[in-house]
C-alpha cells in the first residue's frame, strides 16, 4: 500500500472535544491503533478549551489506514472515559494527514490514485543516476574524466536522466560519504567508476561494502597477493542495492564502462538480482581483456589489465 511521507505536517486537530481527568498516554494510543500505528507513534500534544491535539512521531503512515477515518476515531474517542465529543466535531490537518477527513466512500479512489502517484514516482526516480568517478589523477584533474559523458550517451539513449555525482579521491570514508549523500537526494541508480582493481589504492568496493555489506561482486582477474603492486586477489566489479536503489562499481577506464553500460541497461529492464547482474556486467569486460590480450600475443607485446 502507498504510504503517505508526513513531511514534518504531522499535526492532527480534534475540535468539538473535551477532556476531564483523562490517561492522555492511554487516548494518544487509541488514536494510533486506528490510524495504524505503533502506541509510541502518537503523542497528545496540546488540550485546551474545545480541542485536543495530536502529533504523529511516524516519519509516514499506510494511506490506506488513514483516509476516510475521522468518524472511526471519533467513535474510538467518544468511547474513552473522561471525553465528549460533541455532535459536531471534526479532524483537521495542514498536512497530509488531512485525509483523514475524506468521505469514507472516497476513500478507496484516494488509495487507488496514491498509487498510481507513487508508481509513476518510483518509475522517475528509478531513471535518475548519478555518475561518481574515483581516482586521484581524476580528483587532481590531470586525467579527464569521460566516463560521465559516456553514461549520459548509452543510459541516456536508454531513457535514463544522468548526471554527474562529483570526483571523489581513493579514500574509502570519502567514497562512501559522496555515496551515502547521493543516496539522500533520490536516484534509481549510482554508477560508481575507478577503484576497483587489486593494489591497495582501489576502495570503492570496501566503500559501497560500508553500505551494502551484501554487496555482490564478479571477478574480472586474479593475482596472486604480492604480485607487483597487488596486495587484493581480485579486480572486481560490485552491484548492490540499498532499498530502490542500486549501487553499480565499474573500473576506471572508459573503454570498459562503454562495454559494460549496455548489459547493465539490460540486465536492469530483465529485472536481475544482484549477483546476476555483476556477472552480467563483467562478462563484456572480461571479453575485452580478452581479446586485448589476444592481441597483444599476437603482436609480441605484454598487458596485464
Amino acid at each position: 500500500m502507498p504510504e503517505l511521507d508526513l513531511l514534518a505536517k504531522s499535526e492532527l486537530w480534534v475540535v468539538g472535544v473535551r477532556l476531564v481527568d483523562v490517561d492522555l498516554t492511554a487516548l494518544a494510543a487509541v488514536a494510533a491503533r486506528v490510524l495504524g500505528l505503533a502506541d509510541d507513534e502518537v503523542f497528545v500534544t496540546d488540550v485546551r478549551g474545545d480541542h485536543v491535539v495530536f502529533d504523529v512521531v511516524a516519519p509516514s503512515v499506510d494511506l490506506s489506514a488513514v483516509a476516510g477515518t475521522e468518524h472511526a476515531l471519533l467513535d474510538a474517542l467518544r468511547t474513552f472515559p473522561g471525553v465528549t465529543v460533541a455532535p459536531g466535531a471534526s479532524i483537521h490537518s495542514n498536512g497530509v494527514l488531512g485525509v483523514i477527513g475524506a468521505p469514507p466512500d472516497q476513500a478507496e479512489a484516494i488509495v487507488a490514485n496514491a498509487a498510481r502517484l507513487e508508481d509513476g514516482l518510483r518509475a522517475y526516480v528509478a531513471r535518475s543516476v548519478a555518475v561518481l568517478s574515483t581516482g586521484a589523477e581524476v580528483a587532481r584533474g590531470e586525467i579527464e574524466d569521460t566516463n560521465l559523458a559516456a553514461a549520459q550517451e548509452l543510459l541516456g539513449a536508454a531513457g535514463y536522466r544522468v548526471t554527474g555525482g562529483g570526483v571523489s579521491p581513493d579514500d574509502e570514508a570519502i567514497i562512501a560519504g559522496r555515496v551515502a549523500h547521493l543516496l539522500e537526494d533520490g536516484h534509481g541508480l549510482i554508477l560508481t567508476t575507478g577503484g576497483v582493481g587489486a593494489e591497495d589504492k582501489d576502495r570503492t568496493i570496501e566503500a559501497l561494502q560500508r553500505l551494502a555489506p551484501d554487496l555482490s561482486t564478479a571477478v574480472l582477474a586474479s593475482y596472486a597477493i604480492g604480485h607487483g603492486r597487488h596486495v587484493k586477489p581480485h579486480v572486481r566489479v560490485g552491484c548492490g542495492r540499498i532499498g530502490d536503489t542500486w549501487l553499480i562499481a565499474l573500473p576506471g577506464p572508459t573503454r570498459e564502462v562503454r562495454a559494460a553500460l549496455p548489459a547493465l541497461i539490460a540486465g536492469l529492464s530483465g529485472g536481475l538480482a544482484p549477483g546476476a547482474l555483476a556477472e552480467a556486467i563483467a562478462e563484456p569486460i572480461r571479453a575485452l581483456w580478452r581479446a586485448h590480450r589476444a592481441t597483444a600475443g599476437h603482436t609480441g607485446r605484454d598487458h596485464a589489465p
